[in-house]
């Protein structure tokens, strides 16, 4: 039976490089004798061409192996564009089973062969080096909807999953010059736990509801930005295929712009805008500071790593259209005599939420919402959000919310005491999907 080779391993076996064996290395120069001398015997026709078939396909194996190796940037024009999540989708800090359900943003051949052409012009050549050193940019080359183009750097928007608790973009940056060796910690850093890398973006988003019912906000579009104080992404997650590209997700959380708009609820169709205006990775270089303690007076040293900076902007707009068929959302409404409790937990294909309810002058982070799932186990935070739970991988058919006393669950209740939580919760409720 033909082996169909998933995406991990078709990368491999393009960046493949033989070891010629003594024994492997006579066989090769066998069969070229065998060609040009003509050698013939009753299968000789046969096995000439049998010899030749084989050592061009060795050949072939071995220039690709050595292709790929010798010359990253080469590798790294594989396309994964339209792929992204099936590569990535279980190796970044939100996983989830994006590719079942992902919405194609760029065309492999017109996108790739956009991003190809513009690699090749003097324009992104003469952009290079400046932003490499963090000098802003002053030109702009645009090679697509979703594939935008500054300097050295190239963003791709690929695929997109959108759930009314957040939206998902896989992203490809491609370096012409390369990332520096020290963004990659996964084989940097000896005591690295994590299965995925980082990039740190500074960004601003925009949601544009005009076509929407005018009832429901106060203004056709909001701007999101540290400057106005609303949320944006903070990093991209991701694995670098080569030292020229790195395939990354980004989640854009749903639920802190309603709470910014102060709405329960966004049309499920509007148009998302995204403006990268910088992003940098850290280096395994340190840059050292001292301070003082103010219990003590002890002096410390603080070690910050150093960063390498890449100027933008990469602007994207994509319509966004939700399947609200995919959310369930389930009423509780249930308090202990304090008034603790849950009001509604809501659950997508990727993560769960469960909203608790406090007495009045209660301050919300003297309080935590656990969740477990069907075996008792507490579910991961879905990315940097600490009460938002993947349900990557886990059984959450029946899942076990907990409202517990913010210390007392940091102190007592996390990791392998996941049991003491039914005893330590302030409040306790069960949810049957």
């Amino acid at each position: 039976m033909k082996k169909e080779h998933v995406d991990p391993e078709l990368y491999e076996i393009l960046h493949f490089k033989p070891k010629t064996t003594p024994e492997i290395q006579d066989k090769i120069d066998d069969a070229y004798e065998r060609i040009r001398h003509g050698k013939e015997d009753r299968h000789s026709r046969k096995r000439r061409r049998a010899y030749f078939y084989l050592a061009s396909a060795a050949a072939v194996i071995f220039i690709l192996g050595f292709l790929g190796f010798s010359n990253p940037a080469l590798a790294g024009k594989i396309p994964f564009i339209g792929r992204i999540f099936r590569l990535i989708e279980n190796k970044v800090g939100y996983p989830g089973d994006f590719s079942s359900n992902s919405i194609p943003l760029a065309d492999p051949e017109t996108e790739n062969n956009d991003t190809a052409q513009a690699g090749d012009g003097t324009d992104r050549e003469n952009n290079a080096a400046g932003t490499n050193t963090g000098d802003s940019q002053t030109s702009e080359s645009k090679t697509g909807s979703y594939t935008q183009t500054n300097g050295d750097i190239t963003v791709t928007l690929s695929e997109a999953c959108y759930t009314e608790m957040a939206l998902y973009f896989s992203l490809e940056l491609y370096s012409e010059e390369g990332f520096p060796e020290d963004f990659c910690k996964i084989k940097t850093m000896e005591d690295y736990v994590l299965s995925y890398d980082n990039l740190y973006i500074r960004c601003s988003q925009e949601l544009d509801f005009s076509q929407a019912d005018p009832a429901l906000y106060i203004t056709d579009k909001v701007t999101c930005s540290a400057e106005y104080g609303l949320p944006t992404p903070h990093y991209i997650n991701g694995n670098y295929m080569d030292s020229h590209t790195f395939l990354g997700v980004i989640r854009i959380d749903i639920d802190e712009i309603k709470r910014a708009l102060n709405v329960d609820a966004l049309a499920p169709e509007f148009t998302y805008s995204l403006d990268i205006l910088e992003f940098w990775g850290e280096l395994n270089t340190y840059t050292e500071s001292t301070a003082t303690l103010p219990d003590t007076g002890e002096t410390i040293v603080l070690k910050d790593p150093e960063r390498k900076y890449y100027n933008g902007p990469w602007h994207f707009t994509v319509p966004v259209s939700i399947d609200q068929t995919q959310t369930i959302t389930k009423e509780i409404m249930e308090t202990n005599e304090e008034g603790v409790g849950i009001s509604r937990v809501t659950k997508t294909p990727y993560e769960i939420k469960a909203y608790e309810i406090l007495p009045d002058g209660a301050f919300n982070g003297d309080y935590f919402v656990s969740i477990t799932d069907a075996d008792g186990k507490i579910l991961e935070s879905q990315g940097e959000l600490a009460e938002v739970y993947s349900t990557y991988g886990r059984n959450t058919d029946t899942i076990h919310i907990y409202v517990v006393d913010y210390t007392t669950y940091m102190d007592e209740c996390r990791g392998k005491n996941a049991y003491l939580l039914p005893e330590k919760a302030l409040f306790h409720t069960t949810v049957n999907w």
